[in-house]
């Protein structure tokens, strides 16, 4: 009886699912009719290639160069020094940003592997757990389980630490690590 009931739900529910896509369709036929009847009369603008042959190319943003942002009156071999020592600032920032990336990515696949590795020691002590028919082999082996998963949420726990790390790392990027240059 309950399989009937079950049948004739499934049935309607079908039912149901086909009409109502027959309603939305009708009524998205009549609401695009409309709205060609409103655009009736209006112009429309057509580009065609030999419109675009004749504009300028022209970059979307321009970011003005070091030269263009300095003082006119400064001669240009003190702007050149001033430069310099930002460059080796920044360098050394990108230097260290990458030793600390280069760290944490090694960090992150020895936590990654230790993970793989209790993963695979959990399951062998699970199927040695079921394998065994006395009690004594299974409540060492219990204990074992329980160590091993202990571990297991700690290297767990410490990828998501470093993997977080890593991701604000790069989110901040080298070079919000290098002081700002005073401007003279």
């Amino acid at each position: 009886m309950t399989a009937l009931k079950s049948l004739s739900a499934g049935i309607l529910v079908l039912t149901l699912i086909q009409i109502a896509p027959a309603q939305s369709l009708a009524e998205a036929a009549k609401k695009e009719k409309e709205r060609r009847e409103s655009l009736k009369g209006k112009s429309a603008l057509i580009v065609t290639n030999a419109d675009l042959r004749g504009t300028k190319k022209k970059p979307a943003f321009v970011t003005p160069t070091p030269a263009e942002s300095e003082n006119p009156a400064q001669p240009a071999p003190a702007a050149a020094k001033a430069a310099e020592p930002a460059i080796d600032v920044q360098a050394e920032a990108k230097k260290k940003f990458d030793e600390k990336r280069t760290e944490l990515e090694g960090r992150l696949a020895k936590s990654k592997e230790m993970v793989e590795l209790l993963t695979l020691k959990m399951n062998a002590l699970q199927l040695q757990f079921f394998s065994f028919n006395s009690m004594e082999s299974k409540e060492k082996v219990q204990r074992q389980i329980s160590d091993t998963n202990l571990r297991l949420q700690a290297a767990a726990d410490e990828v998501k630490k470093i993997q977080d790390e890593l991701d604000q790392l790069l989110v901040k990027g080298w070079k919000s690590e290098s002081p700002p240059v005073a401007d003279n």
